[in-house]
């Protein structure tokens, strides 16, 4: 459970663009999206608290986010805007009012009327369509600008190529189609299914799947994934959309013959009070949906009503998200298992009958700690009701009483005193209220852990490590410790099982492109318990050399602004410990620095100096460390990809894409014999 202790808002602000990137940048939400809403209230109230406007906490929350710099950019016609949410009756009731009392200030007398739609879950997508024939398409971004994916949409269900109409768009030469990018629960399941079966990720909710999907670079993947598009809204260049379609309502049929799909259930036509009778009716029927949603959405129907409305900064005045809550399910307790984490955290799990929660089969939910565990009291045999909410493990509300559960219950689960994996020594710290286990990377369970971290997207960004190679690289005993990674080559994996020759060449040539880092990176990917990333980049701006923060004193570390007394002890500790310092040293002999913060000093100029340089393939003559090396010791850059800045492409035995990209980019390529020749010129 978490502090009772109130977050100040620059955490709050901070937690809140943290979680944005993540379930926008990386389509990989830690919260649930209540969890998040919560945050967005909690700033609301703070703000208003203060006295700071509206349009000022706006600006921080922001529409979208950034877009990918691997996407070309499109400029949206309008702003695609977020929706402001609310959570039950007292919210909406707020919203109606809102709407009447401006209505009534600008002299309205025409009926007020309202539409609700189902809310889907989706990933929202702007099409635009030029004389009725689709142009392009791009995601949301940041609002005012989205990433091109019209490649990626070509074909997709939902989005003609030529609009079914021959009349309905005269006048009207140029506007976009606003609406959801989702997986249908079946096309979902069946996505799913056939991911298992090739051993690649299995999603676990069908909004990150289609994220995923929608942002490939290679549009051909995303074409082979069952999405489909449907279209809520839509606005145009010439502002003559309401000439033909003067309300939403009339807007969504026009919408259906031009041939696409729209959201429904839906009603428009209505009043405050059945729109109540609406949202009861489809929190209740939700599971029976070919979709999944996560609320209503209720907007004025009349488009000029709506214009006189307007919008703030972010969200549209006429419209309103009502969230529903996260779904509950009742299902069986088969037992209780124990995790153990990357700190060795020690966390209960309820092994559950599996149980189908929104389209997804869920067959464990977390107990969190041991005072969770005695404070919900759950047991083995138990009937439990547990909820699932965004891409996060489900977790256990509470135990249902039943009469055979009164009658006689399982026993009571126990902690262990000895880690269950090591059998090491487990140990609880006044104030945390999770159980550890002491032996670190010692215990195989937080080796693991540690390794996966080491690989992930914001450490060492190994592409083609997931959590089950990894497991299954230790148990062929070719990883020992982390510096093992770069030990790693063709003959040694291309044979096992999950490897072919091009993903075992893929997974070498994505170990040889992070060898070159950076000081932080490296050190945030060594997993130090309370150094994030942030953190490792004001650590690494006090040293020189990365062997510096060996003997780094406590003093130097307090001068650091946003480093304190914790992170100091978990520090000093970890590069206070011999194996720790073993560890990273094998390291420092694999990687090369980039390093902004290193003063400069004198290097032997050649053709490398202040040039940028890509290898790719074999080389056999040097060590692709040793002629990184090479280029830095003078003067020059190490990059991963190709791009019209790079200088000089290197290649050596079996190069991978790289050397294509380079020679269509007319960029200069080298053997590695040729590389070397230059060194005597």
């Amino acid at each position: 459970m978490g502090s009772s202790k109130k977050k100040s808002r620059t955490q709050i602000v901070k937690e809140i663009l943290d979680h944005q990137a993540s379930y926008h940048g990386d389509d990989a939400p830690k919260v649930s999206d209540y969890d998040y809403d919560m945050l967005v209230q909690q700033l609301y109230a703070i703000d208003k608290k203060h006295g700071i406007p509206i349009k000022d906490t706006e600006k921080v929350l922001g529409v979208g986010y950034q877009i990918k710099k691997e996407f070309r950019e499109i400029m949206h016609v309008k702003p695609m805007l977020s929706l402001e949410n609310v959570f039950d009756t007292n919210g909406l009731d707020l919203f109606f009012s809102r709407v009447t009392d401006y209505l009534k200030k600008e002299n309205v007398t025409e009926e007020i009327t309202y539409t609700a739609e189902v809310k889907l879950d989706g990933v929202a997508l702007s099409v635009r369509y030029i004389n009725g024939k689709f142009i392009s398409a791009a995601t949301r971004g940041d609002g005012a600008v989205g990433e091109d994916v019209t490649q990626n949409v070509i074909g997709m269900t939902g989005i003609p190529d030529v609009l079914n109409t021959n009349d309905g768009l005269i006048g009207l030469k140029e506007f976009e189609v606003r609406g959801e990018v989702v997986f249908l629960k079946k096309d979902f399941f069946a996505f799913n299914e056939q991911q298992r079966k090739v051993s690649a990720k299995v999603f676990s909710n069908s909004r990150n799947a289609a994220a995923g999907s929608l942002r490939q670079l290679d549009s051909s993947k995303t074409s082979s994934r069952p999405l489909t598009f449907f279209a809520h809204g839509a606005v145009d260049n010439g502002n003559k959309l309401k000439l033909f379609a003067p309300s939403h309502s009339s807007f969504l049929l026009e919408a259906k013959k031009f041939g696409f799909l729209i959201p429904e259930p839906r009603v428009e036509g209505l009043g405050t009070d059945s729109i109540y009778s609406f949202l009861k009716k489809i929190n209740e029927t939700r599971e029976t949906l070919p979709f999944d949603i996560d609320g209503v959405v209720i907007k004025l129907d009349s488009f000029s009503q709506q214009e006189l409305l307007g919008s703030t900064v972010r969200a549209p005045r006429y419209a309103i998200a009502f969230k529903f809550p996260s779904q509950v399910v009742k299902t069986l307790v088969k037992g209780i298992d124990i995790q153990v984490g990357r700190f060795g955290t020690l966390t209960p799990v309820a092994r559950l009958e599996p149980a189908d929660i929104g389209g997804v089969i869920v067959s464990n939910a977390t107990l969190h700690n041991e005072d969770e565990l005695k404070k919900k009291d759950v047991r083995p045999g138990d009937i439990v009701e547990i909820r699932r909410a965004g891409d996060v493990i489900p977790e256990v509300i509470k135990v249902v009483p039943t009469e055979s559960c009164k009658k006689k219950r399982g026993q009571k689960f126990k902690m262990p005193t000895i880690c269950p994996v090591c059998s090491g020594i487990t140990e609880r710290v006044d104030g945390e209220s999770a159980l550890r286990c002491v032996n670190g990377k010692e215990c195989p369970a937080q080796f693991e852990q540690a390794l996966i971290h080491f690989v992930s997207k914001k450490a060492m960004n190994i592409d083609g490590l997931g959590a089950k190679v990894v497991k299954q690289l230790i148990d062929e005993k070719l990883l020992v410790c982390v510096s093992d990674i770069f030990k790693l080559n063709y003959s040694s994996i291309s044979s096992l099982e999950r490897f072919g020759n091009k993903s075992a060449k893929k997974l070498i040539d994505s170990i040889d492109d992070s060898r070159t880092t950076s000081f932080e990176k490296l050190l945030f990917s060594l997993g130090i318990r309370h150094v994030g990333l942030e953190t490792a980049k004001s650590i690494c701006k006090k040293i020189e050399r990365f062997e510096d923060l060996f003997s780094i004193t406590e003093e130097r570390l307090l001068e650091i602004n946003d480093v304190g007394p914790i992170v100091i002890k978990s520090f000093l500790n970890f590069f206070r410990d011999s194996n720790n310092q073993k560890d990273v040293k094998n390291l420092l002999e694999e990687v090369v620095f980039e390093n902004p913060y290193a003063p400069s000093k004198v290097i032997k100029k050649n053709f490398c100096t202040e040039k940028s340089f890509i290898f790719t393939g074999v080389l056999k003559k040097l060590k692709r460390i040793e002629a990184e090396n090479l280029v830095v010791e003078h003067g020059g850059r190490v990059v991963t990809s190709v791009t019209k800045n790079t200088d000089f492409c290197i290649y050596g035995e079996s190069p991978g894409s790289k050397l294509k990209k380079a020679n269509d980019a007319m960029i200069k390529v080298m053997s590695e014999d040729e590389f070397l020749q230059k060194f005597n010129e």
